[in-house]
């Protein structure tokens, strides 16, 4: 399987940074890949080249093609239930599973690379019926799990584990995304962790290292 759903603790961890750096190293060994963000919230149509939507455009080097990336945009940066709410909009639950999935059946017919970048973190509202955790489910593909180094980090972390194990979801691996702020640092954060996981892989994204090949190359078992 070469279709990933990237999932997070929450928002701004470093997903959309993980996804350009998968998409940059696969477009360097030349290797097939596509990526999708289905829903973004805070988007700014005048303004999307910074938005993750328009990071992803530009690794994929995809331009004009925010449709087939983004489908589910809104301006608000608030969850994806009440960004839609404000714009007397509601996200269908069953068209938004099928454009994943259409993406996961031609990914899988090209023997290409996909990654599913969801919106916020695991339990993040859709609807009023769904959340991102739902999708995951439904989709049946492993996660990537991204989080921060941050002081409280692990809690969170321990607490999506928790779900994730109640709902039978394959988890692929732990990817750290080195934290601006309260840092409390690589050693401290999978030491803590490894006394919780068992065979599941974690790496650590240092900012400060230009070079990250090494790691995305473990993470995609190359």
């Amino acid at each position: 399987m070469k279709s990933y759903f990237i999932t997070s603790t929450g928002t701004n961890v470093g997903k959309t940074y993980l996804t350009k750096l998968i998409i940059n190293r696969c477009k360097e060994l030349k290797l097939s890949i596509n990526a999708i963000k289905p829903i973004i919230s805070g988007f700014d149509i005048n303004n999307y080249q910074d938005s993750d939507t328009g990071i992803i455009i530009r690794a994929l080097n995809k331009n004009n093609n925010i449709d087939k990336i983004s489908p589910w945009r809104f301006k608000t940066p608030v969850s994806p239930d009440s960004a839609a709410k404000i714009e007397n909009k509601y996200i269908d639950f069953l068209k938004l599973r099928e454009f994943c999935e259409k993406e996961i059946k031609q990914n899988i017919l090209n023997d290409s690379y996909l990654l599913i970048e969801g919106v916020g973190g695991t339990m993040v509202p859709i609807n009023d019926q769904y959340t991102i955790l739902d999708l995951i489910k439904f989709l049946n593909i492993p996660i990537i799990l991204v989080i921060g180094s941050y002081l409280g980090s692990i809690s969170h972390t321990l607490n999506v584990l928790e779900n994730i194990k109640n709902n039978d979801i394959k988890l692929d691996s732990i990817v750290i995304s080195q934290s601006n702020k309260d840092d409390v640092g690589e050693n401290l954060t999978i030491n803590s962790l490894s006394n919780h996981i068992e065979d599941i892989p974690i790496y650590f994204l240092d900012r400060n290292k230009n070079n990250k090949n090494h790691i995305i190359d473990q993470i995609l078992k190359l």
